[in-house]
């Protein structure tokens, strides 16, 4: 049986968080684009941080059918820390699928909660080797371009490998 990913449902809060994981995906020469990515951005329903945090258990249980039923999925789920601590709004994302009803998170589960502190620009701009820190709010200054993105998902990647990885 193929170990590949079948199919990733991308849970996050804007396009920025989209963007970047789905470059990050390509760049690791993984699919990045639908039907193996199924994207859910709450901008473009209408919310925001809440939102993701609502939407959360029902992404972790659909995750946890489809793994029972066809085999490789994975859920990741990006949702910036804002004035939370990264830990805070980890707990914040659990308590909602236990209170929903959800065993917990096993370690052995294909789930990535990604949570950038204070938001995913704080990660951008820090990997454009700005000088940064996770109290400045980055996400009023100007929306990452295409080729900002793409710069800082080649420094994530290089971050991302060991020394002697291609």
């Amino acid at each position: 049986m193929s170990d590949r990913v079948s199919e990733t449902i991308l849970l996050c809060e804007d396009d920025e968080h989209e963007r970047l994981t789905k470059a990050y995906l390509k760049k690791c020469g993984q699919r990045s684009q639908a039907p193996t990515v199924r994207s859910i951005v709450a901008s473009e329903q209408g919310g925001n941080d809440a939102w993701v945090l609502n939407r959360f258990p029902k992404e972790l249980h659909a995750c946890r059918q489809r793994l029972k039923r066809t085999g490789k999925t994975r859920l990741i789920v990006l949702i910036d820390a804002d004035k939370y601590s990264a830990e805070d709004r980890r707990r914040q994302l659990l308590e909602r699928a236990t209170a929903a009803g959800l065993a917990e998170l096993a370690p052995n589960e294909p789930v990535a909660l990604l949570i950038p502190k204070r938001n995913i620009e704080t990660w951008i701009r820090a990997l454009l080797g700005e000088k940064v820190n996770e109290e400045q709010d980055c996400k009023t200054s100007h929306r990452p371009s295409k080729d900002q993105i793409r710069q800082a998902v080649e420094k994530l990647y290089e971050w991302s490998r060991p020394p002697d990885t291609p």
